[in-house]
């Protein structure tokens, strides 16, 4: 049985982007002098190049607003729709620019050199079970609704998360790091 964090959004630290030009509220991160994964939600109200981060893995949606292109310079455009997750290296010199006002981004950000990582979106209306692989992290976000996990009778409401959790229901981002 995979062990249970319940977050709810007073456990979230918001803080300023590397490059200066915005803010993230932090989710959840795998603490360590480098992290091995990090889930945040960006407020983007305007046009701007992206942080790097070198050596990461970055899982990206749009949560609010219209949407976004990021160009990734020599490795073409990336147009970021609602709910539709996109994927980029962090090693990448990115520049979003913004299609119709600001936006809320979910970000996945993994360490390749520890992990394997995948971002997925679900509309659940019914108990549907969710399969943590052994050794795995899964974090669960709920964006909308609200979320029963089974084995602790715990409910969590939009904008909390759980990590590693059995079964769910509701619509949830699933961010997975599988270790290499």
């Amino acid at each position: 049985m995979a062990q249970m964090k319940l977050l709810r959004s007073t456990d979230y630290r918001v803080m300023r982007w590397r490059n200066g030009g915005g803010t993230t509220t932090e989710l959840v991160i795998d603490p360590g002098e480098r992290f091995r994964f990090r889930a945040s939600i960006a407020d983007v109200r305007e046009s701007s190049p992206f942080s790097r981060f070198d050596g990461y893995d970055r899982h990206i949606m749009i949560v609010e607003g219209a949407g976004m292109t990021l160009a990734c310079g020599a490795h073409g455009d990336l147009e970021l729709e609602p709910f539709a997750p996109r994927f980029f290296s962090g090693d990448w010199d990115v520049h979003g620019t913004l299609r119709a006002g600001p936006v809320r981004d979910f970000n996945w950000i993994v360490d390749r050199s520890t992990a394997r990582s995948a971002l997925e979106v679900r509309l659940l209306d019914a108990r549907t079970p969710v399969q943590v692989p052994r050794g795995s992290t899964c974090v669960i976000h709920v964006f909308s609704g609200s979320l029963r996990e089974a084995t602790a009778g715990e409910t969590l409401v939009a904008s909390e998360d759980v990590v590693l959790t059995p079964e769910v229901e509701t619509r949830v981002a699933l961010a997975w790091a599988h270790p290499r």
